[in-house]
């Protein structure tokens, strides 16, 4: 524990580091704020719980669709500025929906939540790239991961213990306040680290990278002009749509400010993929443990603390091991672990029934404590992966395409699991994550020869 803390000493800047990573745990914590409440939303509004699901879809799919937009924004008027009005955003519409009367208007506090939500990622992760060095940015996203994992294992208790002492509305006037008063000192202490200039000096992040480049379509168009007039026509017209298609190609390279190559697409696959096993691990462990294995819903939750705890543990620990061993090869481990570890849980159903209850509880915490460090680790090693990719000037959109993948995971993965759980069953649904785990272990792997 010395040697990792002494690590971690390592970190360049470290209060940047430790304010984004604060900001994380506060933007995980708004985005499940409503799970501990759905019982009081469908008594006290009177809507059914289809209705108070699609509280949450509506707010994921807000957060995918505005994340790539929100990381090409963070690359113009600054990544600071737009993390501070992401998070004001999200204490408003929490402040709404604590004043909610009904559905709709809470239905609409969702969609600002998620909209400004959206500008999170791409900024955050962007803000901890730019603060690092290469031989550091594995230990900051590490710590980055765990102030995200702290603010979704703090929600149910702080929200849920508010709501049952006050109300509901309470809970939630009360988070959009501690929201607030973080941003306000997050915008204070926060210094945004100085960038090199292509001059040789210095600027900041919200200085517009100096562009070299020259519109050769321009060219193309205006120099000789006479050259083609004995050229046939129908040779002008393809030779005009070609030098079209050229410009707008050069046009989305400039607006997202870097190029599109092998290794990006698929960094992004492997968030993609990422987000949608671990959203699907957490949609469906403790319907697994209570119905697929039988035990009590109490036990459940204990057992889905236990993993949640461990995945904390794993985000700080497995970030520091990105910086020391190859992170293609090490993701690859981290995700074969997962699936073996899945798959684990057939055996555990075939046997719980010749096994006394205090041997079965404990074989469940060890496994789902072992599964929280092997899909945690996942994490910080792939934004470590994306962070090689990032440039300071590019960052932002960098982070808001592979958090845009993000978001799509999250939103696909309960869906898919929760079709084969109802037409089968929470059993055989839950071990078959296992498969996404194996994909995401190739993906690894392959990145591995792409940035070795």
């Amino acid at each position: 524990m010395r040697e990792l803390i002494n690590d971690y000493r390592d970190i360049e800047r470290p209060r940047n580091v430790g304010l984004v990573s604060f900001s994380h745990g506060i933007n995980e914590f708004y985005g499940l704020v409503i799970p501990p409440i759905i019982p009081l939303l469908v008594t006290d509004l009177e809507i059914t719980y289809a209705a108070a699901g699609l509280l949450l879809t509506v707010f994921y799919a807000m957060y995918s669709i505005f994340q790539l937009p929100a990381g090409m924004i963070a690359d113009r008027i600054g990544k600071k500025r737009l993390l501070v009005w992401g998070l004001v955003g999200m204490a408003i519409g929490l402040f709404v929906a604590s004043t909610a009367q009904n559905y709709e208007m809470l239905l609409l506090a969702k969609v600002l939540m998620g909209i400004s939500g959206s500008t999170y990622h791409p900024a955050g992760m962007a803000m901890i790239s730019d603060s690092e060095s290469s031989e550091t940015e594995g230990k900051a996203m590490g710590v980055f991961g765990l102030g995200g994992q702290i603010g979704v294992a703090s929600a149910p208790i702080i929200i849920g213990g508010i709501a049952a002492i006050a109300d509901w509305r309470t809970a939630l006037l009360a988070a959009a306040v501690v929201g607030i008063v973080f941003t306000v000192v997050f915008q204070f202490l926060y210094r945004t680290p100085p960038t090199v200039a292509t001059d040789g000096g210095t600027g900041t992040e919200s200085s517009e990278p100096h562009d070299n480049s020259t519109d050769r379509t321009d060219d193309l168009d205006d120099s000789d002009g006479d050259s083609n007039s004995n050229v046939p026509h129908e040779s002008v017209r393809i030779d005009e749509a070609g030098s079209i298609a050229l410009r707008l190609q050069t046009q989305f390279k400039r607006a997202l400010r870097f190029e599109l190559t092998v290794g990006l697409v698929l960094v992004s696959l492997v968030t993609l993929l990422v987000s949608l096993q671990i959203r699907s691990i957490q949609t469906f462990a403790t319907g697994f443990v209570a119905d697929g294995i039988g035990q009590t819903t109490s036990m459940a939750n204990g057992v889905f603390f236990v993993m949640l705890a461990a995945s904390a543990v794993s985000s700080i620990w497995v970030g520091s091991l990105a910086d020391r061993f190859d992170r293609g090869r090490l993701g690859a481990l981290a995700a074969i672990t997962t699936s073996l570890l899945l798959l684990s849980t057939i055996l555990v159903v075939a046997v719980q029934g010749a096994l006394v209850d205090w041997l079965v509880t404990g074989t469940l915490i060890v496994v789902f404590g072992l599964l929280g460090l092997a899909v945690y680790g996942c994490t910080p090693i792939k934004n470590a992966l994306i962070s090689e990719y990032a440039t300071t000037e590019a960052s932002g959109s960098i982070f808001g395409v592979t958090q845009t993948a993000s978001s799509a995971g999250s939103a696909a993965g309960p869906a898919i699991f929760g079709y084969i759980a109802t037409e089968f069953s929470i059993a055989v649904a839950f071990p078959m994550i296992a498969v996404v785990g194996g994909i995401i272990a190739i993906g690894f792997y392959s990145l591995s020869h792409q940035t070795g």
